[in-house]
């Protein structure tokens, strides 16, 4: 079993200049993660993997999924709420 978290940036633009908040999901995987895959657990999905670091001192992996920015009425605020509905945490 591989210990996971998964990182996704939250943008205020479309632009990706003003970042808006940092969310994060750790999970445990019986495989080793790999980019372009994705993953969900419940009611939380990832998005598609881009990035994938082991830290060997830690024993863990960090993922990085797809960014998410606000479209079409959609704001940065309504996509934290529903991010962190799914399961997301809000890294501080």
């Amino acid at each position: 079993m591989y210990t996971c978290t998964f990182v996704k940036y939250l943008w205020k633009d479309i632009d990706k200049k003003r970042l808006y908040r940092t969310l994060e999901k750790q999970i445990t995987l019986p495989f080793i993660p790999s980019i372009g895959i994705e993953v969900g657990e419940g009611e939380w999905f990832s998005g598609k993997i881009e990035r994938v670091f082991w830290d060997n001192s830690k024993k863990l992996f960090t993922i990085k999924v797809m960014d998410v920015v606000p479209k079409d009425g959609l704001s940065a605020e309504l996509l934290i709420d529903v991010a962190t509905k799914q399961g997301w945490q809000i890294r501080e």
